[in-house]
């Protein structure tokens, strides 16, 4: 019988961004560790993010068929996009603009993951200021977001195409927001990059052993 090891997410720094590969229960893990499944079971957040899978978030459906040989895994392109999702969850379900929206324009956000994460070590925009008299000076810094998400009524209506912001021009977005037919503020992409790979360093290992079944 071979020896059980203990395999841990994969972290390797190149020029770029470190690289993950998580099994399911440790993107489940890193998810729950975020925050992602306030007020509900593990179990039941478990089935959540199945169901995704089966609507192309954070897969392709042909990606995501496993034969006897191979696991699904998750990279850091598939929590981004995962953790996207979750945070644009309404009433805790993900609108069908959001699950298109996030496979229509995958080629396109994917690149503004990876510029986040840089963005953290080396920024591009200068950090951008709120003061008032008698009160600290709040800095706002990193890369921001703007999927061009529209809603009405309590509706998800239109999706992208995604841009990248200054924090002075998600600034400006939040200030000049209107009220009839909102949009989805800004998201500070940076600041989501740098907490799923810091707390991807606390994902316990996975056990090696006999093949587990599939998810």
């Amino acid at each position: 019988m071979r020896k059980r090891r203990d395999m841990h997410p994969a972290s390797i720094e190149t020029m770029g961004v470190p690289r993950l590969v998580l099994t399911h229960g440790q993107a489940i893990w890193l998810l729950c560790d975020l925050g992602f499944d306030h007020g509900v079971k593990r179990s039941t957040f478990n089935y959540y993010v199945k169901s995704l899978r089966k609507l192309g978030v954070p897969f392709d459906p042909a990606n995501d068929r496993s034969n006897g040989r191979r696991r699904i895994t998750y990279g850091f392109d598939e929590m981004m996009e995962l953790s996207l999702a979750l945070l644009l969850r309404v009433y805790g379900t993900l609108p069908d603009a959001v699950t298109t929206g996030l496979q229509k324009f995958r080629d396109q956000l994917r690149p503004i993951y990876h510029q986040a994460y840089l963005d953290l070590l080396s920024p591009r925009y200068p950090s951008a200021s709120i003061s008032m008299v008698g009160a600290n000076r709040v800095l706002m810094s990193g890369l921001y977001l703007d999927l061009n998400l529209r809603y009405a009524a309590g509706q998800m209506v239109t999706f992208g195409p995604p841009r990248t912001l200054s924090p002075f021009e998600a600034l400006c977005i939040y200030v000049q927001s209107e009220a009839s037919a909102r949009s989805y503020l800004p998201i500070n992409i940076s600041s989501l990059a740098g907490l799923v790979l810091a707390r991807s360093k606390q994902v316990p290992a996975a056990r090696r052993g006999r093949r587990p079944k599939q998810s």
